[in-house]
This record gives structure tokens, sequence and C-alpha cells, in this order.
């Protein structure tokens, strides 16, 4: 959106990193947004499974002028969890979330050795 730009990174690390709600309220501290209790978390994501993997949408966005936006998914997967985070302007990472989602849609597992 008017020439600015977003990141997008893939990253995985062992393990549930500190578990969903601290991965959560890390995204949201990353755009100025106070974190949730553990109570909370539910409504602040949208849960589906896509290609036999469970992900946790995360879509958390600042506010004001300047504000930042974060798209995420996390994905659990063989005793790790993966990280895609889509981070930038507000006008801009909304405006990719349909592209977003589509492309975490075709996430899938390796297949088997």
């Amino acid at each position: 959106a008017a020439g600015a730009e977003a990141d997008l990174s893939i990253t995985a690390f062992p393990g549930d990193v500190g578990g969903e709600v601290a991965n959560v309220n890390r995204w949201r501290g990353q755009v100025s947004l106070a974190p949730l209790a553990d109570a909370e978390i539910a409504g602040a994501v949208t849960r589906l499974t896509s290609n036999d993997l469970a992900v946790t949408i995360v879509d958390c966005a600042g506010t004001g002028a300047g504000a930042q936006r974060i798209l995420g998914a996390i994905v659990p997967f063989g005793g790790a969890t993966w990280f895609f985070k889509l981070s930038g302007p507000d006008a801009t990472v909304a405006q990719a979330r349909p592209d977003f989602l589509a492309f975490i849609k075709t996430v899938k597992a390796a297949p088997a050795p």
C-alpha cells in the first residue's frame, strides 16, 4: 500500500517456545498492545485445521499514527513449533491478509522418508 513493505518470516523452534499465550503476547507487544490473560487468548485467535495441521491464526494491530500490524500463524508439528509472521504497516498487512491466509492453507508436513 502506497509503496509500504511488509516482512514475511518463517521460523521453527524446538518445543512450544513458551506456549501459545507467551507467543501471542510477544507479538502483541511488538505492535505496542497490552498482553492478554490466559482466558482471553481463545477470543483473540482463530483456530483451523489445514492439511492435517493445527493452525492458530493471530492478527494484532497497533493503534495511532504509524500503526504496525502482525498477522501470524502458529503451527506445532513434529516436536517443534513453526511461526509464519507477516509484519509491517497496518494497512499493508491488512491488504495482504487474504493472500497470507491462502498461503497458510498450502502449508503441509513433509512426507515421511
